[in-house]
């Protein structure tokens, strides 16, 4: 496992290399191989296992839900970011993207977004989707904040009782609003107990030598224990249901994950970048694009 750059003020080399050391150690239990499994999904390769088709399929087997389907089943859809009353213009029959007010990134991930070249103009539409669901136990709501601009996806809350998943929210709403091939993801705020105990308690630990909450965007490479115990997560696997939805199997991967907290050490955030691969090989296989081509952390 590799941590691909560990900043801290006043480490020298010597400690680094005992920050490797012990992060060769680590072992995130069955978040871990679950991600190792979903790695494989990115992957077209002969002979591969039955399982992992079955993932493939669980993930990608019927069709992504488009806005219509949202408007038919009765989901409340709201544009965030209206001065005043939207305009009323009948039951809408989709999300009109000319409708749609334009809005800023939350204040919590400029920095990153800065790092990779994100703009942090007003140019993003914001949309929020909820609907009352009920079960044979209860009720309650399925609430979706979903911010969308060229490339990137902010989810700003995911709150899933019964009905589509955020993979398919997700999807929607950047297929009604964006043409550009996606390249981000962000999952901001997050509140999910797997996700928070994973950083803050094992990836974030006194072994690892990394303190939670930590301003500093950590990034983590294809193949480490982090990457893989973070795309077993719950969070994780939505995104990697997103794109094996949102596109054909062995053209788009998952090819780092950071991890960070706000300038003011409150929130979790996470950040999946979307690569392509690389062309395939002699023997038939996809060579991926590794390293990620996220850019590199500077002090």
């Amino acid at each position: 496992m590799v941590l691909n750059q560990f900043l801290k003020t006043g480490t020298s080399n010597g400690s680094l290399g005992k920050a490797h050391s012990r992060l060769q150690k680590l072992q995130y239990g069955e978040l871990e191989k679950e991600g190792a499994a979903l790695q494989k999904c990115f992957t077209v390769s002969p002979g591969e296992s039955y399982d992992t088709q079955a993932r493939v399929i669980q993930f990608s087997g019927y069709p992504p839900w488009s806005p219509w389907d949202f408007v038919k089943t009765g989901w409340t859809i709201e544009r965030i970011g209206w001065k005043g009353d939207p305009p009323v213009g009948g039951r809408p029959q989709g999300w009109n993207p000319v409708m749609a007010p334009l809005t800023p990134l939350p204040w919590s991930i400029l920095p990153v977004a800065r790092q990779f070249g994100i703009s942090t103009e007003p140019i993003y539409k914001t949309v929020s989707l909820f609907k009352l669901v009920k079960d044979n136990a209860g009720s309650d709501y399925s609430d979706y904040i979903i911010q969308v601009g060229p490339g990137v996806i902010v989810s700003q809350l995911s709150s899933r009782f019964l009905g589509p998943h955020w993979s398919d929210v997700a999807l929607a709403v950047y297929n009604q609003y964006e043409t550009a091939p996606l390249k981000y993801v962000f999952r901001v705020d997050i509140t999910n107990e797997v996700v928070e105990r994973l950083i803050s308690e094992e990836i974030y630990s006194v072994q690892t030598g990394l303190e939670w909450p930590d301003s500093i965007r950590r990034e983590w490479k294809v193949g480490t224990g982090e990457y893989q115990a973070l795309l077993g997560s719950p969070l994780g696997r939505g995104v990697v249901a997103l794109v094996l939805r949102g596109y054909d199997r062995g053209t788009k991967l998952i090819s780092c994950i950071s991890t960070f907290s706000d300038e003011h050490k409150v929130s979790m955030h996470l950040l999946f970048v979307i690569s392509d691969p690389r062309k395939p090989s002699i023997d038939g296989s996809t060579v991926f694009q590794w390293p990620c081509n996220c850019p590199r952390l500077t002090r």
